[in-house]
């Protein structure tokens, strides 16, 4: 083609164009105009060149075409695209969508050019739509509507200020993307606003609605009704923009759900109709037949005058219900519905039950209320399980969130953002992917998706990153929801944070490779080798082998090291390349070995041979430890076994060896015991057949016995008392032992028993000695006690009727001696206490009581004497027993009795310490001389110029001690005594 035939085309192009191609100087005077302007304006295309083109244009629009081509003359580089209105040859106004070049280099053009299209009906349609939307914002105003328009190219959102107000936001709160829309709609409704969304973007719907529930600032759910339709598509039919309303639809929708939700209870069960009068406890008038099968009682029950509906109300309850059934009073108030409460059935259970209630009016009085119950046990148990389940995952130290099918992030825990550091409002509406690290390919989340899409479960340590950019190793395991018709609804992902824990691995190998090429710190032989043999070792190895330097030593092989052969009589050269081999190919090895020194002395050793790169090449690392200490050790474990096994022999004690069959060897002594002449005899036995058929306390002995042995199986041991029958019939008692070891490779028992039939009898005795102790203690409880008091009565009585001198002497020595026989019968009676304590439980006691009540009686006895107490006694209970009042009387009567001052003086003291309390007995006395501090309490021992028996401060001794306390006597800081009390609180 000629130039002048492209010229030709190009201008035929521009000619037949349907667009206006025109060229304008830089005054805009139009040079040159294309024939098309005919067609779109209605002028001849000679008839306009010459003229200033802003002639034609509207005032209005003349600023903003002048400013274009000015910009133009600035920037000659880039294309300006204008819209304005140019006046038609008729008068009207057409609108010209102008897209200007600068040109004025050009040699031909030289000018700017100009294409125009005419873009009249689309302005046209523009401000029919914005008059339609001026219409429809009124509209909606007045049913309180909210609106929204959907850039779908740029995800923006335009919301009126009716929507976001609706929720609580304000428009900047709830932004202008699609993420902010989608943040505050439920999750369980969810999938649901996008199915419908995806039916109407596809054309598959007229128009996209969904009732769903959204997220108000104040964080309340309201529901809404939203619906839109597709306004604009391109060419290819693609969704450009949408616009539709909210409607809130709150009050409506819950209303309906109260009412589905009656209808439902229905289903989950039998009503149960009830009338009751509207009167205190609501007595029962009616109840339908099918009580008995809900609630356990029959009609009659509950309609007897002794039971009230209240009655059957669970108390923790009753002031719910009680509140509830008050609005029946209220005016306008004709129904009620409670939610669920507990009631009590016939047989004590407990059921929950959902109430709804009307009032019956006779006269314009509420004379009865008419209702029905439906037991709603069932739904608590999964409400109260799921409750669970959200708690667990609520508190779970792992980040878990859960997506919908396509990984839209629905839920996160509080975890993830402790984890991640991503907040439930950054987190919700995006995906996964805001976790990449750019650590993975394409391929990796390929298998990723195609995995858990599969149904399968998918899990993996994998390097993401924070929302701070830091990056975190977390060992995720996500798994999917399958539906019931098998379909993956949505995706469950748990992700631990291991990134500490990674470090401290990663810090472990470095110290292990560290460590590995360490020599001459350890006492063990650290060599260096490959196939060919030494390459280095330490100094320890020298001395090992007896090796004057490393120059030396790597001459040698290891194999050169060793006797010929190894005590098992391997070719010590074959065996050391077998381990040598497996090391390089496992990495490891690990085997005692028999070396020799140069001197040809010969060691056992345990060797480690250890894979890694030395001066990079493969090599190993050889640790050889000296066990020449360890083998004898082992010698004289096998020594002392010999000895041990000699033993079994030699013991008094019954020695057998069994299993769950029965005896499989015994020693001499249970030969003797059960009176079996040989051990092939013994062995044909089993436990129960050398028992009698039933313990003492009835058991069978058969049963017990194997219950015995399975526990010693399974635990390592058992210990008990049982009844043994000798072959001549007799029984005896025994103590058996079992023990589980291994016998020839096997597990079996080893049972000690042990005859303790004198033991018994000793324990029979000690039982008779108790008794007679008793009725000894309770002799002189009464008996000697009375006679002595009687004694004492009537010398009283005699001392006041004779009037001599020397009588009256006499009758002080009998008073005198009585009291003293008395004072003898309640310290042998606190003996006999304390003995028969012994087996007696401690019990929690009240220390102030006790030792107040004790302080009391002896200011009543020794009135001469000045009893006080430094510090309030506090209120604490100790372990002891009911005798406790002993001790303190003891001491305070010790205190008192052996006090040579004028005037006796007792001062008690109680320190309250942590776990135990310290009471302080201290007197003015002459004190406890060094020698006799540690025999005081010793029974017999008297106190200084006593006339009692010895036996009180060992009473106290041997009391305390039972109490698990702490008795002892101190020099006083002003003289005298100072005897210290620690007893134990009770816990």
């Amino acid at each position: 083609m000629t130039d002048s035939e492209e010229i030709d085309q190009y201008r035929r192009l521009v000619e037949e164009s349907n667009d206006v191609v025109a060229v304008v100087d830089t005054d805009g005077t139009v040079t040159y105009v294309s024939p098309a302007v005919k067609r779109v304006l209605g002028y001849d295309p000679e008839a306009l060149v010459g003229d200033v083109g802003s002639e034609y244009t509207h005032p209005d629009d003349r600023d903003t075409v002048t400013a274009a081509v000015e910009s133009l003359r600035t920037g000659p580089d880039e294309p300006r695209t204008v819209e304005f209105r140019v006046q038609r040859a008729d008068g009207s106004w057409c609108w010209i969508e102008a897209t200007m070049r600068n040109r004025l280099d050009d040699d031909v053009i030289a000018g700017i050019l100009v294409n125009g299209r005419d873009i009249t009906e689309r302005k046209e349609r523009e401000a029919e739509l914005v008059t339609t939307k001026q219409r429809m914002e009124l509209a909606l105003e007045g049913a309180n509507l909210g609106i929204w328009d959907w850039d779908m190219r740029s995800d923006r959102v335009s919301r009126d200020e009716l929507l976001t107000e609706m929720l609580g936001y304000t428009k900047a709160e709830m932004g202008d993307r699609m993420r902010g829309w989608e943040r505050v709609v439920h999750p369980e409704d969810r999938e649901r606003h996008d199915e419908a969304l995806a039916e109407h973007v596809a054309n598959r719907t007229a128009y996209y609605r969904c009732d769903h529930r959204l997220k108000t600032k104040s964080g309340e759910w309201k529901w809404v009704r939203t619906m839109g339709k597709v306004v604009e598509r391109d060419e290819d039919g693609t969704p450009i923009r949408a616009v539709g309303i909210h409607q809130d639809i709150d009050d409506r929708k819950r209303a309906e759900l109260a009412l589905k939700e009656e209808r439902d209870m229905f289903k989950e069960g039998p009503a149960v109709v009830f009338e009751w009068e509207d009167t205190a406890d609501w007595p029962i008038e009616y109840v339908s037949e099918n009580v008995e099968e809900v609630l356990g009682y029959t009609p009659d029950e509950l309609g007897s005058a002794d039971r009230h509906y209240a009655d059957i109300v669970h108390e923790a309850d009753h002031e719910r219900v009680v509140s509830k059934a008050s609005e029946l009073d209220s005016e306008g108030v004709e129904s009620i519905t409670l939610d669920p409460y507990r009631v009590i059935t016939a047989s004590g259970d407990v059921r929950w039950v959902k109430e709804y209630t009307r009032a019956v009016e006779s006269g314009n009085e509420t004379t009865e209320l008419l209702g029905y119950l439906v037991d709603v046990t069932e739904r608590k148990r999964r409400e109260h399980e799921l409750q669970q389940f959200k708690t667990a995952v609520e508190r779970s130290a792992h980040a878990i969130y859960i997506t919908d099918a396509e990984g839209t992030i629905e839920y996160i825990n509080p975890a993830f953002e402790a984890v991640t550091g991503y907040s439930e409002e950054a987190a919700i509406g995006e995906t996964p992917r805001l976790l990449q690290s750019g650590e993975y390919d394409d391929e990796f989340y390929e298998e990723f998706w195609e995995t858990i899409r599969a149904g399968e479960q998918w899990e993996a340590e994998m390097i993401d990153e924070r929302a701070d950019g830091e990056r975190i190793v977390l060992n995720q395991t996500v798994g999917p929801i399958i539906d019931d018709d098998g379909d993956v609804r949505k995706f469950v992902a748990v992700a631990q944070d291991i990134t500490e824990r990674k470090e401290r691995e990663r810090k472990l190998r470095e110290r292990e490779r560290k460590y590995r090429t360490l020599f001459e710190d350890t006492r063990d032989a650290l060599m260096v080798f490959d196939r060919g043999g030494y390459l280095d070792c330490n100094e320890r190895a020298l001395e090992l082998f007896g090796v004057d330097s490393v120059e030396e030593f790597i001459e040698y092989t290891p194999w050169d090291r060793s006797p010929p052969r190894q005590p098992d009589g391997a070719d010590s050269k074959a065996a050391a390349l077998d381990h040598i081999e497996t090391a390089f190919e496992e990495g490891e090895a690990f085997f005692e070995w028999t070396h020799q020194r140069t001197d040809g002395t010969e060691f056992p050793s345990e060797v480690k041979l250890s894979r890694f790169e030395y001066e990079g090449e493969p090599a190993l690392h050889a640790l050889v430890r000296d066990i020449s200490e360890r083998k004898e050790r082992e010698r004289e474990l096998e020594k002392r076994e010999e000895k041990y096994r000699s033993l079994f022999e030699d013991t008094r004690d019954a020695l057998m060896l069994l299993n769950r069959d029965g005896f499989v060897d015994c020693n001499e002594r249970t030969l003797e015991l059960f009176g079996i002449d040989s051990v092939e005899s013994f062995a044909g036995h089993t436990p129960w057949e050398l028992s009698p058929p039933q313990q003492p306390d009835g058991a069978d002995s058969k049963e017990v016995a194997l219950a015995h042995v399975e526990t010693a199986f399974e635990e390592g041991e058992a210990f008990f008392e049982w009844t043994h029958r000798r072959v001549d019939g007799t029984t005896f008692p025994a103590e058996v032992k079992l023990s589980r070891f291994e016998h020839e490779g096997k597990p079996v028992l080893h049972a000690l028993v042990r005859d303790i039939s004198e033991r018994k009898e000793y324990e029979r005795r000690l039982e008779d000695q108790r008794d007679n102790l008793d009725v000894l203690n309770r002799v002189l409880r009464h008996d000697i006690r009375n006679d002595l008091q009687l004694i004492t009565g009537y010398t009283k009585m005699l001392a006041d009727e004779c009037d001599g001198v020397e009588v009256n002497d006499h009758l002080v020595t009998i008073l005198e001696s009585a009291d003293h026989a008395i004072e003898l019968t309640k310290v042998a009676r606190e003996m006999a206490d304390v003995m028969l304590s012994a087996d007696q439980e401690m019990q929690f006691v009240d220390l102030r009581t006790v030792l107040e009540g004790e302080l009391d009686e002896v200011r009543s006895t020794y009135s001469e004497a000045v009893v006080g107490v430094e510090t309030t006694v506090p209120q604490v209970a100790v372990e002891a027993n009911d005798i406790l009042g002993s001790v303190f009387r003891n001491l305070l009567k010790n205190a008192i009795q052996h006090n040579d001052a004028e005037t006796p003086r007792v001062t008690v003291s109680v320190t309250d310490r942590e776990d135990t309390v310290v009471v302080r007995v201290a007197d003015n006395g002459p004190g406890v001389p060094k020698d006799q501090k540690e025999t005081i309490f010793g029974k017999g021992e008297k106190g200084l110029d006593s006339q009692g028996t010895g036996l009180g401060l060992y009473l106290v001794d041997t009391l305390v001690e039972s109490y698990g306390g702490e008795v002892w006597v101190e020099d006083g800081t002003d003289g005298g005594a100072v005897f210290v009390v620690v007893l134990s609180k009770a816990e």
